[in-house]
Order: C-alpha cells, then structure tokens, then sequence
C-alpha cells in the first residue's frame, strides 16, 4: 500500500465543485437542446456556464499564486 504525502492544493475543493457544476449544467444544456427547450432556458444556462468556467479560471489562477508563493518560500 502506498500513500500520497503530498498536499492537496488548498482550493482543490473549490475547483472539484465548480467542474462538478460545470459538468452538470452541460449535461442539462446538452438535454436542453435535445428537446428542443425554449431559447431563453438554453440560453440561461449558457450564461451559468460562461460564469463558472470564468471563476473556475480565477479559482485555479489563484491556486498557481499559491503553489508559487509555496514554492519560493520553500526554495530559500
């Protein structure tokens, strides 16, 4: 048995919730479009997608400065 040491990235939680968000809201969109849902429903959802991908790129952007900021420190 081995064990991973290594420390999970602090926002990791973060991310995983919005790619489970994100994954759900295509599916939906996906089943949307596949019966012909109403354009303001698609649409709708759409824009709650572009809205968690762009903080899901703000949430990972953040977690590099940390791995940075971890790694300088741990460098000198």
């Amino acid at each position: 048995m081995t064990l991973d040491l290594t420390p999970a990235p602090v926002l990791q939680e973060l991310i995983d919730d919005l790619e489970t968000k994100i994954c759900r809201l295509t599916t939906e969109l996906a089943i949307a479009h596949s019966e012909n849902a109403p354009r303001y429903l698609t649409y709708a959802i759409e824009k709650q997608l572009d809205m968690l991908e762009e903080v899901l790129e703000r949430v990972e952007a953040q977690q590099e400065l940390i791995d940075l900021k971890t790694n300088s420190i741990s460098l000198n």
